[in-house]
């Protein structure tokens, strides 16, 4: 009996048992409840820190175009240089053509001024002919020879 009696005195009795768990899961319960709050806490700033960034970012996807849009954009802008420099070529070709065409009409000019001027040239006579002939109309009025046609007369007939 010493022996459970010392078993005994050495047990805690069952309310202090009972105290020792209540305290035990009391302080637990309140660790275990600053810990809820805390996670609770940066929860929160975690979700507001998210919805400011898909705020954020949907402004910005907002504020770009779309891929389809771009390219939507870069074809009209392609496209529309394309047709500004066929039109230009064009209106270049024209203006080539119009001065072939000028450049042609001069050359006849020019061909038929030449022929003009190298028909005149063979029927005047050069400063010598001239000369002689003036010589014997005047030998022939003052001596009664016949007058004699110009060397280029002659030539012509």
């Amino acid at each position: 009996l010493d022996g459970l009696k010392a078993l005994h005195a050495h047990h805690a009795t069952m309310g202090e048992r009972i105290d020792y768990l209540e305290k035990m899961l009391g302080d637990s319960a309140d660790k275990h409840y600053e810990e809820l709050q805390a996670l609770k806490s940066a929860h929160a700033k975690h979700a507001d820190a998210l919805a400011r960034q898909g705020k954020d970012a949907g402004a910005a996807l907002a504020q770009h175009a779309s891929v389809q849009e771009r390219i939507s954009y870069l074809e009209k802008v392609i496209g529309d240089s394309a047709d500004q420099h066929a039109q230009e070529l064009e209106a270049l070709k024209a203006a080539h053509a119009a001065q072939a065409k000028d450049l042609a009409l001069t050359k006849d000019a020019h061909q038929r001024l030449q022929t003009d001027s190298r028909m005149q040239h063979a029927h005047h006579m050069n400063v010598a002919e001239r000369l002689d002939w003036l010589e014997k109309r005047l030998r022939h009025c003052f001596e009664g020879d016949p007058i004699q046609p110009t060397p280029r007369a002659r030539s012509r007939g």
